[in-house]
């Protein structure tokens, strides 16, 4: 009896051992700064979704909404450290710990939001952008969009020319403030949280913005010229540390990089319906549109984009995203 008994539980240790990584419960720690209905935290729910799916309920995402893990530069520091595994963020804040993904806040380096669809899904692009981050310690799951950007203005600019002289407020990103230069105007990095008040008094002539936050800020009442030029696309990676990505079965890899790849194309899709969707409550609040023809723009920016193309990774990574039609 008490040898039947060893042999069973000798039988049940061989059964765990051998039982396939699918019957482990992993529940994974994703860190967002958005609300909860907004892209960032739909596309990470759809990767939870897919993720359990694909486990069958072994491996699933838990979503932390409003940087409740941090802030993204946290999160970020927080995929290093364990304390969160998964982390979107905006690829400005990313290039502090990887400057060779720089090349994302160049200008025009996609033709349009499809289009950047079309390259942020090409395999030998996320490749390139995988060896970029494993460099550094980091595992590529996705690229979601963080929004197309535009230029407000208090009078209509309806080509190149009319931006001679404005004064508009980037970002503090050596290659916006260059950019803008390049386009005629006078670019001036101010706080964003500065920028309506900028606006109003006329320290600032316009600034660049997504339909988003030109919108839900309220920034028409002081700017109500909208030039659609769609000088940049935003992305935001969608990281894990590579050690806690190494570490999960190898079943459960492939299934979370199946979960990324699918996610990121939701929530490029989500984001693009949504913003395309704001159109329409801009010119509801009176807003003024322009279309300018976006060729001289372009070419305006074509010396920015060589002169920050510095490095091989860099160059790699640009022309890989070009060659994507």
């Amino acid at each position: 009896m008490k040898l039947t008994n060893i042999a069973l539980c000798a039988a049940m240790a061989i059964t765990a051992v051998a039982a396939p990584a699918f019957a482990q419960d992993i529940t994974l720690k994703a860190s967002h700064n958005a609300n909860a209905e907004e892209p960032y935290g739909v596309g990470l729910r759809k990767m939870a979704e897919v993720l359990k799916a694909k486990t069958d309920g072994a491996a699933t995402i838990q979503v932390f909404d409003n940087a409740t893990l941090g802030d993204e530069m946290e999160s970020i520091q927080g995929t290093q450290m364990g304390t969160v595994d998964i982390a979107v963020t905006a690829n400005s804040t990313l290039s502090n710990f990887v400057p060779d993904l720089s090349v994302f806040s160049l200008p025009f380096i996609f033709e349009n939001a499809e289009q950047m669809d079309r390259a942020l899904s090409d395999p030998a692009v996320r490749e390139a952008i995988q060896a970029e981050l494993e460099k550094q310690g980091f595992h590529l799951l996705a690229v979601f969009s963080a929004g197309t950007r535009h230029i407000m203005t208090k009078k209509p600019v309806e080509s190149l020319a009319d931006m001679e002289g404005l004064k508009i407020r980037t970002m503090q990103n050596p290659a916006h403030v260059d950019t803008f230069n390049a386009f005629g105007a006078n670019a001036t990095p101010i706080a964003y949280t500065e920028l309506y008040g900028a606006l109003e008094t006329g320290v600032v002539d316009g600034a660049e913005a997504a339909n988003t936050n030109f919108f839900s800020q309220k920034f028409y009442e002081v700017a109500p010229d909208w030039a659609v030029v769609g000088w940049l696309e935003l992305v935001a990676p969608v990281i894990m540390g590579k050690a806690a990505y190494d570490a999960l079965p190898e079943d459960v890899q492939a299934a979370l990089d199946e979960a990324g790849l699918e996610a990121g194309k939701f929530e490029r899709a989500t984001y693009l319906a949504s913003d395309n969707a704001r159109f329409a409550d801009l010119e509801e609040v009176g807003v003024k549109m322009t279309r300018p023809d976006t060729t001289e723009f372009r070419e305006a920016a074509a010396p920015v984009q060589q002169k920050y193309l510095e490095t091989e990774g860099q160059k790699k990574i640009f022309e890989l995203l070009k060659s994507v039609e």
